[in-house]
């Protein structure tokens, strides 16, 4: 398909607003939030691993709400959701800056959530691979890439605004970001039910057979260690480059530099899995992920290398992630599976963000690190033995 092609296709601008809604859901929870993290320590005297224990909090309830948005995203559609999620996405970043204490902070995080169930990966995936059939493996690496985005462009832009304004205003002028993204998916995006039935599947596994097959039970468990290191990564990131004594903005354009290579990642692997097999793609992003792992935990030197390769790896990842769930298992139970997978990944998420914090707490951020490496090492080796294409993965 060319350029031109792809431009007059209903679902490649889909997939676009897509990108846009994870860039705005996922970005603003995830990296977008954690240059507030010196400010909200010292605003509430705690340490990073009582402060840090609240994007755990993200991920974890969110397990119990991916579940619940799968079933009702393959029953009625993914647009309610979606504006569910973007809503309260505002509301709980205009409250941010007014609660008193920590332990609201986690009641906040638990609406985060339901922001990530409503408005961020899974039904961002569903609806671009529902919506532009030709290319799927583009449309799920448009819609994951915008984690990236949102990572490359919300630190820098949030550190500013930190700067000119102070914290609690910089937050509150942020909430009026997903009110207009909001409007945008309630005037643009149709429900993606509007069209069932029309053949958009490939083929269909029932969802049994599927969460019972070798191939599903490695992935799951592979995403869910790449998510451990992945998201502890991001999470810490921001203070583990402060360690060094490097400037906020220093340390805001390597966060951002990790996010353009993890975009570029999930770009060019989306686009070359509608091309050829991807076994070895799979084994070769998860070893750069490794390599980059390995790299950060060398020390200042290292660092931007670190996070080019760490970054590009785990970009090709992402995508490939969700582009073999949709390959192997088809799009008409794509809402179950992706939010069982989800679910893991939340899990490994949530686990490693808190595991991090603690470790770098009462040991250091190398000891967490190459905690993170060595649980990345176990994911390629369940990557290295999973066969991702054709049918035949389905059936193991």
């Amino acid at each position: 398909m060319t350029l031109l092609q792809l431009l007059r296709t209903r679902g490649f601008w889909v997939a676009c607003l897509c990108l846009l809604i994870v860039t705005t859901s996922n970005g603003m929870i995830n990296s977008g939030l954690s240059v507030y993290d010196e400010a909200l320590a010292t605003h509430f005297e705690v340490s990073i691993a009582q402060l840090k224990l609240r994007d755990s909090i993200s991920f974890l309830a969110s397990t119990v709400f991916i579940v619940v948005a799968g079933i009702w995203v393959d029953r009625a559609g993914t647009k309610p959701l979606l504006l569910l999620g973007l809503i309260l996405l505002a509301g709980v970043y205009w409250l941010y800056p007014l609660v008193p204490s920590l332990a609201y902070v986690y009641g906040l995080h638990g609406i985060f959530a339901l922001v990530l169930a409503c408005a961020g990966n899974m039904t961002a995936i569903v609806t671009a691979a529902f919506w532009f059939p030709q290319a799927r493996g583009l449309a799920i690496g448009l819609a994951v890439a915008g984690t990236s985005v949102g990572g490359m462009l919300i630190p820098p832009l949030a550190t500013a605004a930190i700067e000119r304004w102070g914290w609690q205003t910089a937050m509150q002028v942020q909430s009026v970001w997903p009110v207009l993204v909001f409007l945008l998916v309630l005037t643009v995006l149709p429900n993606a039910k509007a069209q069932a039935g029309t053949g958009m599947a490939v083929f269909s596994v029932g969802f049994k057979r599927i969460v019972t097959s070798s191939a599903f039970f490695k992935i799951t468990a592979a995403a869910s260690l790449t998510y451990y290191a992945a998201l502890s990564m991001f999470s810490h990131g921001f203070l583990y480059f402060r360690s060094f004594k490097l400037e906020p903005s220093h340390a805001a354009l390597l966060l951002s530099t990790l996010s353009v290579c993890a975009l570029l990642g999930k770009l060019a692997t989306g686009y070359f899995s509608d091309r050829y097999r991807f076994d070895y793609a799979f084994r070769v992003q998860m070893g750069l992920m490794v390599l980059g792992l390995a790299l950060l935990l060398l020390g200042r030197d290292w660092l931007v290398l670190a996070v080019i390769i760490a970054g590009y790896g785990w970009g090709g990842l992402h995508a490939l992630y969700n582009i073999v769930l949709v390959r192997l298992f088809g799009i008409e139970v794509a809402g179950k599976v992706n939010g069982t997978v989800s679910m893991a990944e939340a899990i490994g998420g949530s686990v490693g963000i808190a595991a991090t914090g603690y470790l770098a707490t009462f040991a250091s951020y190398g000891l967490a690190f190459g905690v993170a490496l060595t649980f990345c090492i176990l994911a390629l080796m369940l990557v290295w033995v999973t066969p991702t294409h054709g049918q035949s993965a389905a059936k193991a």
